[in-house]
């Protein structure tokens, strides 16, 4: 830190190699992406295997005010609210992995409140009848809010994940973001579908 200067930085960027390597796995992901399949099936759990490996991937893609991260090594949170199942498969993608430096823990949340502490929400179509409250819950809390609910970026998510052409792709809210107080990476925006 500059002694002139003794405002903290609001993140220290990732190491240029940490961010390459995980571009290059969240693009393997966007392009290896299986088709849709029923529920309960192989291909679903894929599927959803992709879609965690792009939360734990939009972690190094994301910075925080200072104020919620913490010194590193403080550890960095995924909530998934509403899918206990589906926090169960983040947490597997998640294992072993750190984002800039940090461990990455994951938590299943029953309610938003639960969920405020958190960097990182995935919110599950199970929430979709009371997302406005759900977003004036984690409005104040600088939380990277996540979907994969048709018209959730619309809505006010930040995140949206989407299938098109037998692929999973990614739409973003960057009011969302904005309004969150979190920074997506340029290499994240080049990505994605821009809705706001």
């Amino acid at each position: 830190m500059d002694p002139g200067n003794p405002s903290p930085p609001v993140v220290s960027r990732a190491p240029r190699r940490t961010c390459v390597a995980a571009l290059v796995l969240l693009a393997l992901a966007l392009a290896s992406t299986p088709p849709r399949a029923a529920a309960g099936s192989p291909e679903r759990a894929n599927g959803r295997d992709v879609k965690a490996v792009f939360l734990v991937n939009f972690l190094s893609f994301s910075e925080w005010p200072a104020a919620k991260l913490g010194p590193v090594p403080a550890r960095v949170v995924i909530a998934v609210l509403g899918d206990p199942e589906f926090a169960e498969v983040v947490e597997k993608a998640a294992a072993g992995h750190t984002a800039n430096g940090r461990p990455i823990v994951v938590q299943s949340a029953e309610s938003p409140e639960h969920a405020a502490g958190a960097h990182l929400v995935f919110i599950a179509s199970s929430q979709a009848g009371r997302l406005p409250a759900v977003l004036r819950t984690l409005a104040a809390a600088s939380v990277l809010t996540v979907g994969d609910t048709d018209g959730f970026a619309q809505d006010g998510v930040a995140i949206n994940l989407y299938t098109f052409d037998n692929r999973v792709r990614i739409e973003v809210n960057s009011t969302a973001a904005a309004r969150a107080g979190v920074h997506l990476s340029a290499n994240l925006m080049r990505l994605a579908r821009i809705v706001e």
